[in-house]
């Protein structure tokens, strides 16, 4: 007898804040296409994924190429993506905004 393997994929549900918005709209074309590709593995639970630390604990952040996206899981199935910058500004940026929020 032949056993089939049935494979759930959940997928989450990815919404993003202005600022990522505005910025991927601003990626040029191949840039662009490559975020696109990322997110859609990262509703698939794939994807270069870190969990951040220190003042950003509680945060994750998508690597593609030299581009970071800071985001968080806000339910089982949802997720919002917070930031989004070069690698060498997103951190210290995005650090900066959350610190302007607590005031």
């Amino acid at each position: 007898m032949r056993r089939s393997i049935v494979r759930l994929i959940l997928t989450m549900k990815i919404s993003a804040s202005e600022q990522v918005a505005s910025w991927l709209c601003g990626l040029p074309p191949q840039a662009k296409r490559r975020v696109r590709l990322a997110l859609r593995g990262l509703a698939k639970g794939r994807g270069d994924v870190k969990g951040l630390q220190g003042p950003l604990e509680g945060f994750n952040r998508l690597r593609v190429g030299g581009l970071r996206i800071i985001y968080r899981q806000i339910s089982g199935r949802d997720i919002l993506l917070e930031y989004a910058n070069t690698r060498d500004a997103v951190y210290e940026l995005y650090e900066q905004i959350l610190t302007n929020r607590k005031k």
